[in-house]
């Protein structure tokens, strides 16, 4: 049998392809509903990036990315920056695309080339996530009527579509 080492060294039997697919189709879920959060440009394509589990966290305070990507969105003018808060214009949609670029979302497994597009085909932000939202139900109906959930019982199952249903609730 295969075995991964986890953190430690220890070593243990990989998740079932049900669970990894789980775990990769809520990862893009949120990612999916996180981005669509930051009103990017439409029709630009949404940041999202794997997550490689174990590698270091992004940096959290945008001054610490690196001098290149900063100039894309930020000015580095104290001036400039208090008149420009002062007069509540921070920032234009294409600055705040920039900025949102340069802090993408990490998705478990990555993000493959048809989801990518499937997802640049979606109508606007609320359709990205439904669709995703759709892709989730779809996947655990599919796998609970190939009974790759093992003896987990139904209310449970659905239990856990109607927590998804309720999550896509505007």
């Amino acid at each position: 049998k295969v075995s991964v080492k986890i953190d430690g060294g220890q070593q243990m039997q990989p998740p079932s392809l049900f669970l990894q697919e789980c775990a990769h189709l809520m990862s893009l879920l949120s990612a999916v509903a996180m981005s669509t959060l930051r009103n990017d440009i439409e029709g630009t394509e949404t940041p999202l990036i794997q997550y490689v589990p174990g590698s270091p966290w992004p940096p959290v305070d945008p001054d610490k990315l690196s001098p290149h990507i900063r100039r894309q969105f930020h000015y580095e003018n104290t001036l400039v920056i208090t008149c420009r808060s002062l007069f509540n214009y921070s920032r234009n949609a294409k600055t705040t695309t920039l900025y949102n670029a340069a802090r993408p979302f990490r998705v478990l497994g990555g993000v493959s080339d048809a989801e990518i597009q499937l997802l640049q085909n979606a109508r606007g932000p609320s359709a990205k996530v439904a669709l995703v939202s759709f892709w989730v139900q779809e996947f655990i109906a599919r796998e609970t009527m190939n009974g790759s959930v093992g003896n987990v019982s139904g209310p449970i199952i659905s239990r856990l579509t109607q927590e998804i249903s309720d999550g896509m609730l505007l």
